[in-house]
């Protein structure tokens, strides 16, 4: 007859294992990523589930009919296996928190060796217990008592927990509220359940406690579903960001793999959704199942992200080439066979790129300018390249390094200077000057170009109010670009006249230059800018001008004063036809001056376009040839003295009003 004691002991032992058996039932129904963190966490709930079974096979064994060498046989080995799976436990626990911080990179050989020191140790002793009794000993009928080596594994798990206490502190940052809440409260049960079972040895409650707070675990870190991509099961956006970001913090190195399956969309078009959310699943199971550890992320509709840590250059050619041998072929799925095209750009992180918004780009960047399908190492400077231009805008945005400057624009009547361009130029201190164009197309896709925008519009509102408005500068009005279509937004107009009120300036000494390209993305929000902007009295220009998104019947509807034609792109483009070139300069002036609006002239940098130019009515002009761009202090100068040009055999001669 089992006493009360026997009764307590195996009935906590009995709901710790049906707790274990659930947690494993359960996580082997789950599909995991993460392989070597679920097999440690596997590890740790089957060493707890067999040291729930190794008492009561004991007190069973005891309590039949046989004869008592094989009870003591069973008896004996049974504690034996309960030390052997128990000892290990605290290690594995310690590798677990290593694997859910991704530290594991930091332990050199040396320190691995070192770490399963102890454990070696341990084992060697429990091995030799049935000739040393340092662990355990017989104490009288199948009962045991403790020895004085089961005082130095104490001190071992103590140790091997305080380490993984102190990593899990050191790498708080990598971890999310709910892991943190998760390890924290597992580790608080294991010690309460070893501390009591450690100075109240009747009290058996520590594999329970460990048998919960595993429960805890597998449902708050190896339960991964707001993690998942629904559709394709692999690791969603927010889980990317979140897994790249602890990498950067951690100082390891990695390659991401971007894989972009350009014409996804037009096949979902083709064959529906469900279709093609199948295939996607496909393409993920292929990408999932690498023999090296490897990390599969769905970030958008089109695109999947590989995140390779402990990859060799040799490895990651394989990966590429194995992936596109792969897409190479068809994909099957009920019968349809579809070939997807797709690029693949590898980066290394941190060496060229160092932060997500720089991998980001990976997928987000356009890729017209080459036909390349795999794009790694130098293939991806272009991107590097755009990196160290943000950078640098960030920079000349706090340190105030842009440079707002002007070029004089000239009336047909008499080349008297009337108007000015404004232009903003960007002197980097690394990379030195950053063509307009392009920093102006990176600031569009980081964010940069609102902020940029209203510093143009303040400065040149300043100018006007401080240089024009209160001297006798005979100057008509300013032409101010706006950026880009991103900045047409409802708030644009009001910040904008909140600006100008601000300085107390005329409105129509300002006048905005929309590119019509601009109308691609809003053609109702441009036109009702423009009509607010000219019943405010601000002068509306469109530049760019091809009549290619905005047709002569919209032109007519919209509210602008004239139109700045670029020589450059004319004569550039019929380079090896002139007759040609002129006769689209000719049509596209006429045109404009049918519509009654002002024709300017732009890009006349040579003594030849300006030639061309005389051929054509128009009513300003603008050039290097006539003038480069210049300061605002140069530009007061001119106006103040009246500046009229003179064309000669020799080039162009600056006179003064008087001269």
């Amino acid at each position: 007859m089992l006493d009360i004691a026997l009764l307590d002991s195996t009935t906590y032992r009995i709901a710790a294992a049906i707790i274990c058996i659930t947690c494993l039932f359960y996580s082997t129904m789950m599909r995991k990523r993460n392989r070597i963190r679920n097999r440690l966490f596997l590890l740790l709930v089957l060493f707890t589930l067999i040291g729930c079974c190794t008492e009561p096979l004991s007190y069973l064994a005891i309590s039949t009919p046989i004869p008592d060498t094989i009870k003591w046989i069973i008896s004996y080995v049974c504690q034996m296996i309960y030390y052997i799976t128990h000892y290990a436990m605290a290690l594995i626990l310690f590798l677990y928190i290593v694997s859910i911080t991704g530290t594991a990179f930091k332990f050199s050989k040396g320190l691995r060796r070192l770490i399963v020191l102890p454990l070696i140790l341990l084992e060697i002793m429990l091995l030799t217990n049935p000739f040393t009794e340092l662990t355990f000993r017989i104490t009288g009928k199948f009962t045991y008592g403790r020895g004085a080596g089961l005082y130095l594994a104490y001190a071992a798990s103590v140790a091997y927990f305080l380490a993984g206490f102190l990593l899990l502190v050191k790498s708080w940052y990598v971890i999310n509220g709910m892991k943190r809440v998760a390890m924290i409260y597992f580790m608080v049960l294991a010690l309460t359940g070893a501390l009591v079972q450690l100075f109240f040895p009747q009290v058996k409650c520590e594999l329970l406690c460990e048998a919960i707070g595993l429960s805890g675990i597998l449902i708050m870190i190896e339960k991964d579903d707001d993690r998942m991509d629904s559709q394709s099961e692999a690791y969603n956006r927010s889980a990317f960001v979140q897994d790249v970001t602890a990498f950067f913090k951690l100082g390891r190195a990695f390659k991401a793999v971007c894989i972009r399956i350009e014409d996804l969309d037009n096949y979902r078009k083709l064959f529906g959704y469900e279709r093609i959310d199948k295939l996607v699943a496909q393409i993920a199971d292929f990408l999932m199942d690498n023999k090296k550890e490897t990390y599969a992320y769905r970030t958008g509709v089109e695109v999947f992200y590989l995140l390779c840590t402990d990859y060799s250059d040799e490895d990651i050619r394989a990966l590429v080439d194995r992936i596109t041998e792969r897409f190479d072929r068809t994909w099957e799925y009920e019968g349809s066979s579809i070939r997807l095209d797709t690029r693949i750009l590898v980066a290394d992180c941190p060496g060229q790129f160092s932060s997500i918004n720089d991998i980001f780009l990976l997928d987000s960047s356009s890729l017209d300018g080459t036909e390349k399908k795999i794009l790694i190492g130098s293939d991806l400077d272009f991107l590097v390249r755009k990196i160290e231009v943000e950078k640098a805008i960030g920079r000349g945005i706090s340190d105030k390094k842009f440079s707002y400057l002007y070029t004089p624009v000239y009336s047909m009547d008499g080349l008297k200077i009337k108007l000015a361009h404004m232009t903003l130029k960007l002197q980097d201190e690394i990379l030195g000057v950053i063509p307009t164009r392009e920093f102006m197309e990176v600031a569009e896709g980081t964010g940069f170009i609102d902020e940029i925008q209203y510093k143009i519009i303040e400065e040149v509102c300043r100018f006007l109010s401080y240089g024009v408005d209160k001297s006798d500068m005979q100057m008509d009005f300013v032409f101010v670009p706006i950026m880009s279509a991103t900045v047409i937004k409802n708030e644009f107009v009001k910040n904008v006249k909140n600006i100008v009120d601000h300085y107390g300036i005329d409105p129509s000494l300002i006048a905005f230059v929309l590119k019509e390209s601009y109308a691609i993305y809003a053609r109702e929000a441009m036109s009702q800018m423009m009509s607010s902007f000219v019943s405010y009295g601000i002068r509306m220009y469109i530049s760019e001008y091809e009549a290619g998104f905005l047709g002569l019947n919209t032109l007519v509807n919209y509210e602008f004063e004239g139109v700045i034609l670029d020589i450059r792109s004319i004569y550039e483009t019929d380079n090896d036809n002139m007759d040609n070139a002129d006769i689209v300069l000719q049509n596209r002036v006429n045109m404009i001056i049918q519509l009654k609006k002002n024709v300017v002239l732009s890009g006349i940098d040579s003594r030849l376009l300006y030639d061309k130019m005389l051929k054509v009515p128009i009513n300003y002009a603008e050039g290097d040839f006539l003038s480069p761009t210049i300061t605002k202090n140069e530009l007061q100068n001119r106006f103040w003295h009246g500046e009229h040009l003179v064309i000669t055999k020799d080039g162009v001669e600056r006179l003064e009003e008087d001269e």
